[in-house]
C-alpha cells in the first residue's frame, strides 16, 4: 500500500510498476493509497508504514516488504519474496 502524501512511495512506485512488468501475467501488482480505500482494508492489511509491499494468495497476506529504506534495497526484497513465494 502506498499513500499520495509518501514521498517514498512516489518514488518507488514506477521501480514496482516496472518490476510488475517482469512478473505479469504470473504475478499482478495492485497499487493501493491508503487515503482511497476503507480504512477496514487497510486494519485487515496491518499497514503500519509506507510503502508496505505485500504478497498475498488465497486472501491471506503471505510476505511483506517495508520501503523504508533505499529504493534499489525494496526492488531487491519484493524480487526476494515474489521469487520465494513461487
Amino acid at each position: 500500500m502506498t499513500a499520495s502524501w509518501c514521498r517514498k512511495c512516489i518514488y518507488l512506485k514506477p521501480k514496482l510498476e516496472k518490476l510488475a512488468a517482469e512478473y505479469y501475467p504470473r504475478i499482478r501488482f495492485y497499487c493501493v493509497d491508503v487515503n482511497a480505500v476503507p480504512q477496514k482494508l487497510v486494519n485487515r492489511a496491518g499497514v503500519t508504514k509506507m510503502p508496505s509491499i505485500q504478497m498475498w494468495s488465497d486472501s491471506r497476506k503471505q510476505a511483506e516488504v517495508i520501503g523504508g529504506h533505499e529504493s534499489w534495497m525494496v526492488i531487491e526484497d519484493v524480487r526476494r519474496m515474489v521469487e520465494q513465494e513461487e
